[in-house]
C-alpha cells in the first residue's frame, strides 16, 4: 500500500508519516508543494494522497483536479484548517473520496484511509487491476489498441465510469483519439443500442447554432424548407459527443447550459418543447480551467460537463505502444492501397520510436500510410534523417506560445505542400480554424513569403 502525504508544513509532514508508520503503513512518500505532488503522482502509482489545501503557488483543489486525470484509481483525502462548504463540493467534484477539517483525530484519519483503501480496491475489482492481472476490457474498447500500462488502467477507470451514464469531459492533444474512447463510453454505458450523434462544435457557427442543436419547423426561417430536428433530439436516447466543446462562443454558453439543466429543447418556429434524454460527452484539447480563469467559458457550465474527467496521454508518453500502432496501421493502408508488403524494413521502427508526433497517433497513421506508398520493395523503410532533423529541431530559441502554434502551422503546411484540409486533419482542428490562423499569419511581414508560396 502506497501512500503519499503532501503539506507545505515540514512538522506536519513528519508528524504524520510517524504516525501511519505506527500503524503499519511503511510505504509513505511525503511532499511540500503543490508542483512537486503534480509530478509524483503522475509518475508513481499511489494507493492513497492525504493532500493539504491550503497551500502558497498551487492549492491542493489545483493539485487535485490537475492530477486526479493522470492516476484515475488514485484515492484523495483532503485535509484544511477552513470548513468551507462551497470548497468541499469543489473537491468531491474533482474527484476527493473524503474532506477532513484539522485538527484532525488519529483515529478519523484511519477511518478515511480504510475506506478508502477498500474503495480503490472495489473500483479494480470492478474493472481490472492495470498492475495485476490481464484487464478484461469489454468489447466497446476493442478499436482502442494499447499495451501501456497507463492507457490499460485509464481504460479499465473509464469502463467503470462509463455505466453510470453521467456525463464525461475528455481532455488530451489534438490526434490522442478523444472521439474514439467517447465511441467506447457510449458502447460501455447504459445505452449501448443509442444513437451517437458526434458534433464538431467549433464548425457550427454562431448564426445557425440554435437551429442545429435545437431543430426548427418549415418556414421557420428563410431557407427552412423542411422540419429539422436538431442534435439533441438525433441523440436522444443515447449519447451527444461534443467535439472542440472549448470553442463554444460564450454566448451561446447559456442556451447550452440550460437544455442540459432542464432536459428540454425548443425548435425554431415551434413553441412546443421536447423532453431529451441524451447522455453528454465532450472532448477539448483547450484548458478549460484557464478559460474560466479568463471569463471565455462558463465556470457552471464546466462543472456540468465534467461529472468525469478522462485525459489521454500524448503519444510520447506511451512509446511502448508505438511498434504495436505501426503494425496496425500498416495492415491498414495495405489493405487500403493494396500493396503486398512484408513489413518494416530494418531501422525503420526505430525511426518512428525516436520521434516525438506532436500530431499524436493521427501523425503516425498518417506516416506509416505514407511509408507504405512510397514503398518500392517489400518493406516500409523510413530516411534517417526524420530523426536527425528531429533532435534538430529541439535546438531553438524562446517564443511565446502564439508563435509556436505559428511555426508549427507553418511546418505541418510546408509538409502537405499547401493543403489547407490536410494540414487540418495532422492538426487535430477544423479547416476553418487553420484559415483562421493565416489570416492572423498574414498581418505579420515575417510569414509573407511563406504564405505566398503556398
Amino acid at each position: 500500500m502506497k501512500i503519499l502525504a503532501v503539506d507545505d508544513e515540514e512538522v506536519a509532514l513528519s508528524s504524520l508519516k510517524r504516525l501511519l508508520r505506527r500503524r503499519g503503513w511503511r510505504d509513505v512518500d511525503t511532499c511540500n508543494n503543490g508542483i512537486e505532488a503534480i509530478e509524483l503522482i503522475k509518475a508513481t502509482e499511489y494507493d492513497v494522497v492525504i493532500l493539504d489545501m491550503l497551500m502558497p503557488e498551487i492549492d491542493g483543489l489545483q493539485v487535485l483536479e490537475q492530477a486526479k486525470p493522470y492516476s484515475p484509481h488514485t484515492e484523495f483525502i483532503m485535509v484544511t484548517a477552513v470548513d468551507d462548504v462551497d470548497t468541499v463540493v469543489s473537491a468531491l467534484h474533482f474527484g476527493a473520496y473524503d474532506y477532513l477539517v484539522k485538527p484532525v483525530e488519529p483515529e478519523r484519519l484511519f477511518l478515511a484511509l480504510n475506506h478508502a483503501i477498500e474503495r480503490r480496491g472495489l473500483l479494480q475489482g470492478l474493472a481490472g487491476s492495470g498492475t495485476g492481472r490481464q484487464l478484461e476490457l469489454s468489447q466497446a474498447f476493442h478499436k482502442i489498441i494499447t499495451h501501456s500500462p497507463r492507457m490499460l488502467e485509464l481504460l479499465s477507470y473509464t469502463q467503470t465510469m462509463a455505466s453510470s451514464g453521467n456525463p464525461i469531459l475528455i481532455t488530451g492533444e489534438s490526434g490522442t483519439g478523444k472521439e474514439l474512447l467517447a465511441r467506447a463510453v457510449h458502447k460501455a454505458g447504459p445505452t449501448p443500442d443509442g444513437p451517437f450523434v458526434a458534433v464538431n462544435v467549433a464548425s457550427v457557427s454562431e448564426s445557425l447554432f440554435e437551429s442545429q442543436f435545437f431543430g426548427h419547423v418549415k418556414g421557420a426561417f428563410t431557407g427552412a424548407t423542411a422540419d429539422y430536428p436538431g442534435f439533441f433530439v438525433q441523440a436522444n436516447g443515447g449519447t451527444l459527443f461534443l467535439d472542440e466543446i472549448g470553442e463554444l462562443a460564450l454566448t451561446l454558453q447559456t442556451k447550452f447550459l440550460r437544455v442540459l439543466e432542464e432536459k428540454m429543447v425548443s425548435r425554431l418556429g415551434d413553441p412546443k418543447q421536447i423532453k431529451v434524454d441524451v447522455r453528454i460527452v465532450s472532448a477539448t484539447n483547450v484548458d478549460l480551467d484557464e478559460a474560466c480563469r479568463n471569463k471565455t467559458f462558463r465556470l457552471d457550465l464546466m462543472y456540468r460537463l465534467t461529472s468525469i474527467h478522462l485525459h489521454l496521454p500524448p503519444l510520447r508518453e506511451r512509446k511502448d505502444d508505438i511498434p504495436t500502432l505501426a503494425n496496425h496501421f500498416f495492415q491498414q493502408a495495405c489493405l487500403k492501397h493494396n500493396k503486398k508488403l512484408s513489413g518494416f524494413g530494418h531501422g525503420a521502427m526505430q525511426v518512428l520510436e525516436a520521434q516525438d508526433f506532436p500530431g499524436n497517433i493521427r501523425e503516425l497513421a498518417q506516416k506509416v500510410e505514407n511509408g507504405v506508398l512510397m514503398a518500392n520493395r517489400t518493406h516500409v523503410i523510413f530516411d534517417t534523417t526524420d530523426t536527425v532533423k528531429q533532435h534538430a529541431d529541439l535546438d531553438r530559441s524562446l517564443c511565446t506560445l502564439k508563435e509556436d502554434a505559428d511555426i508549427h502551422t507553418a511546418y505541418v503546411l510546408s509538409q502537405v505542400k499547401g493543403n489547407r484540409q490536410k494540414a487540418a486533419d495532422i492538426l487535430g482542428v477544423s479547416l476553418r480554424q487553420v484559415q483562421r490562423r493565416l489570416a492572423d499569419m498574414k498581418k505579420e511581414p515575417v510569414w509573407e513569403k511563406f504564405l505566398s508560396d503556398i
